[in-house]
Parts: C-alpha cells; sequence; structure tokens
C-alpha cells in the first residue's frame, strides 16, 4: 500500500466527491452542464455529479444538498422507495434505470459517475432483496387500477403519456379493459400499440377526449393540457367518470375534487400513507443495512485507488 494521493484523474472515484442536489418536483436549475446525471420524478428532482457544481445558475427555489457518503446514503433510500410517499414503491427503480439509460447515451457522460450509478443499482437491489420484500405499498399504477377498473368499472380507459408510467398502467389495464394511448411520441407510442394492443388517439386529438369518460393522465409539464373548458365539457359528458391525474407538475387545470370524478397524486398518496408497524421495523433494518453498505462502498472505493499506479487511470468493471 502506497501513501502517494491519486492523480485527479482517479480522485473522482472516490465517494467523497459526490455532490448530489435534492430540488422539489418539477424544479430544475438553468443550464445544466453537460455531463450531469438529472432524475425527475414526481416528487423530486436529483440533480448529480462529482466534485463539479453542475450549474450555470442554481435557481431560486429550496434545496437540500448531500456530499459524500451522505449522498450515496439518500440515493440508496430513494432507490428503495423510502423517500416516497408511498413507502417502498416500485416505479422509482424504473425511472432510475431510465435516467440511467438516457445518461449512458450523452457523449459527455462522466464514466466514474456511471460506476457509482452501477454501484448503486446493485446495493439497492441487495436491500430490497433482504429488507423490504413485502414492504412495498400499493404503487401509483396498482392504485389507479383500484380506482378505474375495481371501483369505476372501467371497461375502457384512455392513458396519457408513453414513458415508464404509462406502460406500468397499460399492464395493469390490459386483462381486464380496452386501453387506448395518446401522447406526444409517435414512435413510442406505435411501439407500444403494437406491443400490448393498444387503440392510438392522435396527439392532437386530444381534445376529443372529452368523450371519453375513463382517463389515467402519466404527463408531468409545466404546461396546462387539459383546462376548465376540457373539464366542464367532459364531466357534462359522462355522468359516471373519473380522471385520474399522476402527473407532476400536473397539466390538469379544474375546480372538481374526487368526490366529483377527479383523482389527483395528492388523493393516491393519501390512500398508501399508512405504515404498518412490521414494516416500520423493517425499513429501519433496511437503513441500517444501507449504513454500512454505503461505509463499505466508501472503504472500497479508496481501497482500488491505492493499488492503482499513479500514471494509470482506474478501470472498474
Amino acid at each position: 500500500m502506497t501513501n502517494k494521493m491519486p492523480k485527479p484523474a482517479t480522485v473522482s472515484f472516490m465517494l467523497n466527491g459526490l455532490r448530489l442536489w435534492n430540488f422539489g418536483a418539477g424544479v430544475l436549475p438553468e443550464n445544466v452542464k453537460a455531463g450531469t446525471f438529472v432524475l425527475s420524478t414526481c416528487q423530486r428532482t436529483l440533480v448529480l455529479s462529482l466534485h463539479e457544481f453542475p450549474f450555470e445558475k442554481i435557481a431560486l427555489s429550496p434545496y437540500q444538498l448531500f456530499k459524500g457518503q451522505e449522498a450515496y446514503f439518500f440515493l440508496l433510500e430513494t432507490i428503495c422507495g423510502l423517500k416516497s410517499k408511498l413507502i417502498g414503491e416500485n416505479e422509482i427503480v424504473g425511472q432510475f434505470k431510465d435516467a440511467y439509460k438516457l445518461y449512458s447515451s450523452n457523449m459527455q457522460k462522466d464514466t466514474s459517475l456511471l460506476v457509482i450509478l452501477e454501484k448503486l443499482f446493485k446495493d439497492a437491489k441487495d436491500i430490497r432483496t433482504q429488507y423490504l420484500i413485502g414492504i412495498s405499498q400499493k404503487t401509483y399504477a396498482s392504485l389507479t387500477r383500484r380506482h378505474l377498473i375495481q371501483r369505476a368499472k372501467a371497461t375502457h380507459v384512455v392513458i396519457l403519456g408513453s414513458g415508464s408510467l404509462a406502460e406500468d398502467l397499460i399492464n395493469q389495464f390490459k386483462k381486464k379493459a380496452t386501453v387506448s394511448i395518446c401522447a406526444r411520441n409517435s414512435v413510442r407510442v406505435n411501439e407500444l400499440a403494437r406491443e400490448h394492443g393498444l387503440k392510438v388517439i392522435p396527439w392532437d386529438q386530444r381534445h376529443s377526449l372529452t368523450t371519453e369518460p375513463f382517463i389515467a393522465n402519466t404527463i408531468g409539464h409545466q404546461e396546462i393540457l387539459f383546462n376548465e373548458s376540457f373539464f366542464e365539457n367532459w364531466s357534462t359528458t359522462n355522468a359516471d367518470r373519473l380522471f385520474v391525474d399522476l402527473g407532476s407538475p400536473s397539466v390538469i387545470r379544474t375546480n372538481l375534487t374526487l368526490s366529483e370524478g377527479v383523482v389527483r397524486l395528492e388523493d393516491i398518496f393519501n390512500e398508501g400513507a399508512v405504515v404498518e408497524e412490521q414494516k416500520r421495523e423493517q425499513i429501519t433494518l433496511a437503513r441500517l443495512a444501507m449504513q454500512s453498505i454505503t461505509e463499505k462502498r466508501l472503504s472500497l472505493f479508496e481501497a482500488k485507488l491505492q493499488r492503482i499506479p499513479s500514471h494509470r487511470t482506474p478501470q472498474f468493471a
């Protein structure tokens, strides 16, 4: 073992250099630098970098900054669903994987950051397997199915959006109802339609959906896509109706409430908010294991650095 300090090229492999910014949902600083990992979900926006400050200009909105081990631990909790309002939910895993695939295809990606993300996935999988089996509460997709299929008895559902959550909904609905899809990304829409046997409603015809009583939205955007006029026509046309909005930021604007046929994301959160005492114990054990794994990762990265000759750039399997 040598006491020499590693070259700057190797320092990025150390967890001590990890920086994580946790913003609210729908918030993203201006001009995020290339090579920065970004994950946007319905509950938060995460920005991950090594050493560097990744923004040209940071937003004035509130945020949390985590460094080193704290950042790794926070990411583990998030991937395992322990930072979600639906404790233990699985959708976050798919969202992380999608963001990882997008980042790994970026020509300016930070390969050191990719290594850390890969270790995160492995460690999170181990935690879920060992401590969180059975902890997962009803997910967004299954709770939406409960509203639309079990309670409303819908035989045809229109899904808005074409991302991972939209596909989760398709899988939840297609055995019990006819499913149509409507989204901007026509290429992805056609792929999903072929794979799952869906009817496609062109995006430029979305305003005709006032005649559809059962709709599930997965699109999150700053723009209002379905306004008061849409919902006035929709509620007048359909006596039995349900519009489930899972988008964040919400793309709907209406005063209609749950009792009037509009289920918002907050209603979904409230429905899955209760955690039994036994599950709390499992969560405590999982967090203790996360702390141990985080410390282990730090030691392993540092040990590998010590074994690498100062003139070489490290390559990790």
